[in-house]
C-alpha cells in the first residue's frame, strides 16, 4: 500500500499549482540557455553544469504538469534533481582545486 501526501491533503487551487509549475518550467528553460550561452563563450565547465541543472529542473517541472496528478513526484525526478546538483557540486570542487 502506498501513501501519498496528496492523497491526504486536497489541492486548494489546483490552476494555480499548475501555472506556477509551468512558470517555473519555462524561467528555468531560460536559465539554462543563458547558461547554455555563457559556456559556448567560455568553455567553463561550470556554466555547462548550472545549464543542465535548470535544464533537468525545468524538465522534471515540465513533466508534472504534463501529469496527471502535478503533486505526485515519482522516485526517479528526486534522483534527477540529485544527479543535478551533485553534477554542480563537483563543477564548483572541480574549478576551486583547479585554480588553487
Amino acid at each position: 500500500m502506498r501513501l501519498y501526501l496528496h492523497s491526504l491533503v486536497p489541492i486548494a487551487h489546483p490552476r494555480l499549482d499548475l501555472f506556477l509549475l509551468g512558470y517555473i518550467a519555462g524561467v528555468s528553460a531560460v536559465a539554462a540557455l543563458y547558461f547554455l550561452r555563457f559556456w559556448k563563450q567560455t568553455r567553463d565547465s561550470l556554466f555547462l553544469a548550472f545549464a543542465v541543472f535548470f535544464a533537468v529542473q525545468g524538465g522534471t517541472r515540465a513533466a508534472g504538469v504534463a501529469s496527471e496528478n502535478p503533486n505526485l513526484v515519482v522516485w526517479w525526478v528526486y534522483g534527477l534533481r540529485l544527479a543535478a546538483v551533485v553534477l554542480v557540486v563537483v563543477a564548483i570542487l572541480r574549478k576551486n582545486f583547479r585554480s588553487a
